[in-house]
């Protein structure tokens, strides 16, 4: 059995500012199939645009924001999960007054190799 806490978990933080632990994939469990990690983006700030050549989805745990997805935005908060289709360019901003946390899964496991930064 495997148990991962968020609290002992090995942050680093992104150039965009947004601090992520990956709690299951390649680098923790060779695990292939699957990714988890968690995000804390600061109030005011937004993830880079990008795009993975992998499913994702978020899950919003604390806060508010909003999401891009291709030409597509929405609002978000608490309890909403968001499917990110493969090759679909995306970021998140947090529009709230404090820091948005979010899950991310990544079908297959996340790879820098299988992500596209935007300019």
């Amino acid at each position: 059995m495997e148990i991962r806490n968020l609290k002992k978990g090995k942050y680093f933080t992104a150039i965009d500012s947004c601090k992520i632990t990956e709690l299951y994939g390649i680098p923790t469990f060779n695990l292939k199939e699957v990714s988890l990690a968690y995000a804390i983006l600061p109030k005011g700030r937004k993830t880079n645009e990008h795009l993975h050549k992998f499913l994702e989805i978020y899950v919003i745990i604390k806060g508010t924001g909003i999401m891009h997805i291709d030409r597509e935005k929405q609002k978000v908060a608490e309890g909403d999960s968001i499917l990110i289709p493969k090759n679909s360019n995306h970021y998140i901003e947090n529009t709230g007054n404090k820091n948005l946390e979010f899950y991310c899964v990544c079908v297959p496991s996340f790879t820098e190799k299988g992500t596209v930064m935007k300019k």
